[in-house]
């Protein structure tokens, strides 16, 4: 549920090289040119890339919505067909939304940006009493806490039944992997307490919030707060590959759809329509003006939520391999910050199973791009996400279409090399050192719950079982890999393995540490930081 994923993170890690220009367009001086451009592109890189089922695309130039456009099919193998009112999940691009609630209610002197979170939700902590005391409610929006990368992530993600009480509560048992407020780590868990600080001063939760105070002043009447609210005879079918060898390979396939992530809302909850989107960008291009001139914030709240937080990379900036690379980013409230060939460029993406989507703002033009997709096609989503901005300054200079293809192949490449690795047993496959009984038991975490390792039932059944008993998606079998690691499988063969290590003490099993078999498993399935005890 990710802003990014490992397998994205590959993709940007590979992404210095190879430059290929197919001509300069002028300057966009007339409204409605950069829409042009934008649907021209956008149909090049539906060409370029076949296996892409689908895309929804917003336009706006100069503060007005200008393309609000489908593309290719909601569904592999079905004729229905994309357009302007096609529901996507934009995932993490809800987090600006969340951060806009907040900055309503700190105008309205019911919360302070600065003030600690537990002054409204008293019951809050972190692993670190140091870091629950100074934890404020700007921290929770701004990826600095100390959590490790995705921390927390199994409590909402894959289609988990923690509430949301349950997942803040789970917070204090989550490990601190770095100093407070000494460096970035992209979270979730910390936009659903976030979420929590508008329904315990409001009153309502976060959802009726966003709906009353966001979506309908904007006029917004297609879109919704939570999967499970989505219109499934309007919504894009999500997509991925399944391998092999690992997720992120192998042919296209149609997933199930998830409609599950009504607890963690408030981090990437809602599903919106190319036509509904343009108008949340409006209104943040407009620095919280309505076209009507009425205000959902003012001018210097707007820029406050723009305002870098969190250091999140640098560089020597732009090269002749890679024009667009940032000197500087940051976080902000919900929004990352950087340089984009010379302009300031505010942007998100989002990823949630089968949906990954892009947001980029230009202020100084009042234009922006919103790019959403229905496959986990992370060279399509580059292509766009470099190639829009470029469009939005009116210059086509750089063929990422091309140079997406490249990455990709060049990840795909690694991505074999290091699955084959992942897949080869380091002990040569030797047996456990115990009989399969000595394994079975009750394992807690103290934030996830409990994972039950059971016998196989039935005549011709044997061996274990595995099951994380707050996810009715992550059950199935515990198959021997190499000593004292095992590994599972899955019955949904759409979620990612996990390799589990027993910790073995004078012949009885202690406890047990896992982690994601594929080297590309997104960062939400956070195996690694469980630490299971074995219950009486």
């Amino acid at each position: 549920m990710i802003a990014t994923t490992r397998r994205a993170a590959l993709l940007s890690a590979l992404a210095t090289g190879g430059l290929a220009a197919f001509g300069t367009a002028a300057k966009a001086r007339e409204t409605g040119s950069v829409a042009a451009a934008v649907d021209q592109y956008a149909q090049q890189v539906m060409t370029a890339f076949p296996d892409q089922p689908g895309l929804g695309v917003a336009v706006v130039e100069n503060g007005q919505i200008t393309l609000a456009k489908g593309y290719g099919i909601r569904r592999l193998g079905a004729p229905a067909r994309c357009d302007e009112n096609t529901l996507f999940g934009i995932a993490s691009n809800t987090k600006a939304m969340t951060a806009a609630a907040l900055a309503m209610l700190v105008e309205e002197g019911k919360v302070a940006w600065d003030a600690p979170v537990t002054r409204y939700l008293p019951d809050f902590a972190m692993s670190d009493p140091v870091v629950t005391k100074l934890m404020t409610v700007r921290d929770l929006l701004v990826h600095r806490s100390g959590l490790t990368l995705g921390a927390g992530d199994l409590m909402i993600w894959p289609a988990p039944t923690h509430s949301r009480a349950e997942i803040v509560a789970g917070l204090k048992y989550l490990p601190i992997g770095s100093p407070f407020r000494g460096g970035y780590a992209y979270d979730n868990v910390l936009y659903v307490a976030a979420g929590e600080v508008v329904a315990a001063v409001t009153g309502k939760p976060w959802e009726d919030f966003i709906k009353t105070r966001i979506l309908d002043p904007l006029g917004m009447t297609d879109t919704v707060t939570t999967p499970a609210q989505v219109d499934r005879t309007r919504r894009a079918e999500p997509h991925c590959r399944l391998g092999p060898p690992v997720r992120g390979m192998g042919p296209q396939t149609v997933l199930p759809f998830d409609g599950s992530f009504d607890a963690a809302a408030a981090a990437g909850g809602v599903n919106s329509t190319p036509a509904d989107i343009g108008k949340w960008m409006q209104v943040q291009l407009a620095l919280g003006a309505l076209p009507d001139g009425k205000r959902l914030w003012s001018e210097a709240t707007a820029r406050e939520m723009w305002k870098p937080q969190t250091i999140t990379s640098s560089s020597d900036g732009p090269t002749a391999e890679n024009p667009v690379r940032p000197s500087m980013q940051a976080y902000a409230l919900g929004w990352f910050v950087q340089d984009h060939r010379g302009e300031r460029l505010l942007w998100h993406t989002g990823g949630l199973a089968g949906f990954i989507s892009y947001t980029g703002l230009l202020p100084g033009r009042k234009s922006g791009i919103m790019v959403m997709t229905n496959a986990e096609e992370n060279p399509v989503l580059r292509a766009l996400r470099y190639g829009g901005p470029d469009r939005l300054q009116g210059r086509s200079d750089f063929d990422w279409i091309a140079s997406s293809k490249r990455v990709q192949a060049e990840a795909d490449a690694q991505t074999a090399k290091d699955a084959a690795d992942a897949a080869t047993p380091k002990g040569g496959g030797k047996p456990p050192s115990l009989p399969l009984d000595a394994y079975v038991g009750v394992y807690r975490d103290p934030w996830y719950g409990t994972v039950t390792i059971g016998k196989a039932k039935g005549k011709k059944a044997k061996g274990l079982t595995v099951s994380f008993d707050k996810t009715p998606a992550l059950q199935g079998r515990l198959e021997l890999f190499d000593g004292e690691t095992f590994k599972t499988v899955f019955v949904d063969r759409t979620q990612e393995d996990a390799f589990i290590t027993f910790d073995v003490e004078n012949g009885a099993v202690k406890s047990a540490l896992a982690k994601a078999v594929s080297p590309l498993a997104d960062f939400s399935f956070d195996y690694q930081d469980l630490r299971l005890t074995r219950q009486p």
